[in-house]
């Protein structure tokens, strides 16, 4: 049997710059407005949706689906390791102002249960857990609806001041 997927996405070039120049409380309305579909990576990964909580703190949600899974019939780590990569970012994005973007530098990624598409709907979210002048430390947890916890990551994003053009 042979399964087939396609996916597109639609984000235009400017996303950075135009995010580059929003402070802290716009960014958080810019990623709560973000249609996942046209992030390349939330249309690969197949995100359904993004939240942003008052504080700039972010959620991820996906389904798993089949097409995640490696050879062992479970969701692959990748997976995992990237929605928290992204939500981590993300909410370390949403503590900045204008002129400054976040780059993960390291990300640390435990996996503690497999995930299947019988998990059903899973949720990544970001603590800010201390915002340095050059660097914010952020934990992610992943978790179904139940709250059963899949993988935790925590990861350091670096501070860089974007040069104006």
């Amino acid at each position: 049997m042979t399964n087939e997927r396609t996916f597109s996405w639609n984000l235009s070039n400017d996303t950075v710059q135009d995010l580059v120049s929003l402070d802290k409380q716009q960014r958080i309305k810019f990623f709560e407005n973000l249609p996942m579909e046209n992030v390349p990576i939330g249309a690969l990964m197949d995100f359904s949706r993004i939240t942003v909580d008052n504080k700039g703190q972010v959620s991820f949600y996906i389904i798993p689906q089949e097409f995640h899974y490696n050879p062992l019939g479970t969701v692959h780590g990748g997976l995992a390791a990237t929605v928290l990569d992204s939500c981590n970012s993300i909410s370390a994005n949403c503590q900045l102002d204008r002129g400054f973007l976040t780059m993960t530098t390291d990300i640390r990624v435990n996996y503690l249960r497999p995930i299947t598409v019988l998990t059903g709907e899973i949720t990544a979210t970001a603590k800010i857990e201390k915002i340095g002048k050059k660097v914010i430390f952020v934990n992610g947890s992943l978790y179904d609806k139940s709250g059963k916890v899949y993988a935790t990551a925590s990861s350091t994003e670096l501070v860089v001041k974007v040069p104006n053009d």
